[in-house]
């Protein structure tokens, strides 16, 4: 075998090993939460909030859970990159304070739970088990490690943060600009989301809804590839999907 055959062989190898790397549905398995809500629930799902790099004032998110005047919100941080340096620690109470500290989210009537769906192999904390249960300054949150499976009425929501099927968040978004939703399609295949089923996702930093794919990406709330967008996936209780945005003077 010549040089230039062995050189091909060698970098074919390199790329399989790097897109295997990117993608680690194909060597892990996500954990499934499933959550049945009844009584007119309303969702708003956020991610990509990064509280260690970004200092803005994010008490515009309470405030604007506030504004709602209404009963059985839930508030999904979606899938994560809620945080940026903490990749590797232990996820313990000081972060979901950070969080409830940060997002204004004590004292809200209405607010029935913070589930937070974490990023996977991003820039999260770890837990050791799939699922963790907190209850600070009233707030009660729920952390998932994996994906949460939502039930409405009958209708399926999937949330979860998208590094579980590409990890680099630009890669992601390259995929779906240059390679025709390609990202979306396959995070819809890796979950086996039904014809009828959403998918809300992050970790891109481009807020969309596509209506036909029926996958609904949040955004980001900093200035990472592309500028923060301040804006949130809201779903109600006949499950009608919009995406929204949150008026924050900073």
């Amino acid at each position: 075998m010549n040089q230039v055959a062995i050189t091909a062989l060698l970098t074919l190898g390199l790329i399989i090993a790097l897109m295997i790397y990117e993608m680690p549905f194909t060597y892990s398995n996500a954990y499934v939460a499933t959550m049945e809500l009844g009584d007119d629930p309303l969702i708003i799902a956020i991610s990509d909030l990064h509280l260690e790099s970004n200092r803005r004032d994010l008490g515009c998110i309470g405030n604007y859970l506030r504004s709602l005047g209404k009963d059985g919100i839930y508030l999904v941080i979606n899938g994560g990159d809620l945080f940026d340096k903490a990749h590797g620690q232990v996820l313990s109470q000081n972060h979901i304070h950070e969080l409830i500290h940060r997002l204004n989210l004590a004292g809200i009537n209405g607010l029935r739970e913070v589930i937070y769906v974490m990023a996977m192999y991003d820039h999260d904390p770890r837990v050791d088990h799939e699922e963790a249960r907190y209850s600070i300054n009233g707030v009660s949150v729920r952390v998932i490690r994996g994906v949460m499976k939502l039930v409405i009425g009958g209708r399926t929501f999937w949330f979860l943060h998208g590094d579980y099927v590409v990890k680099n968040g630009l890669i992601a978004s390259l995929m779906n600009k240059l390679l025709n939703g390609s990202y979306d399609r396959l995070i819809r295949f890796i979950l086996r989301a039904g014809r009828d089923d959403w998918v809300v996702i992050g970790h891109t930093h481009v807020p969309n809804i596509n209506n036909g794919l029926r996958i609904a990406n949040t955004g980001s709330w900093i200035d990472r590839f592309i500028s923060s967008t301040n804006t949130a996936i809201m779903i109600n209780g006949l499950g009608n999907v919009e995406l929204i945005s949150i008026k924050c003077n900073s």
